[in-house]
């Protein structure tokens, strides 16, 4: 099983619920992200999309899935990356669950 959770704009959330759905993925879930900076040159890394004092500013979807599907998924978002700005592509990670109960 992996866990899978895929970030982007929150206008990418319909995109990323389309591509699960697509996958077969029937459960998951969002969260929406307000990105924070501690860094005071005001200058977040590229990939994490946050800046002081921002409000809501993302989504992330996350499902625990068969390893199949994730690497489908993630294949798939490198093919076609989902975004609404080019510039800022949704970000997907995939991790191993060890254990579940």
């Amino acid at each position: 099983m992996k866990f899978l959770a895929i970030i982007g704009d929150e206008e990418t959330r319909p995109q990323v619920r389309k591509l699960f759905m697509t996958h077969g993925v029937i459960m998951f879930s969002n969260v929406a992200i307000r990105g924070c900076s501690c860094d005071s040159s005001n200058q977040p890394p590229a990939w994490w999309p946050g800046e002081q004092n921002m409000s809501t500013y993302s989504s992330l979807c996350f499902a625990i899935l068969e390893d199949g599907k994730a690497d489908a998924i993630i294949e798939e978002l490198k093919r076609k990356p989902i975004a609404t700005d080019p510039a800022f592509p949704a970000r997907a990670f995939v991790m191993n669950v060890e254990q579940m109960v």
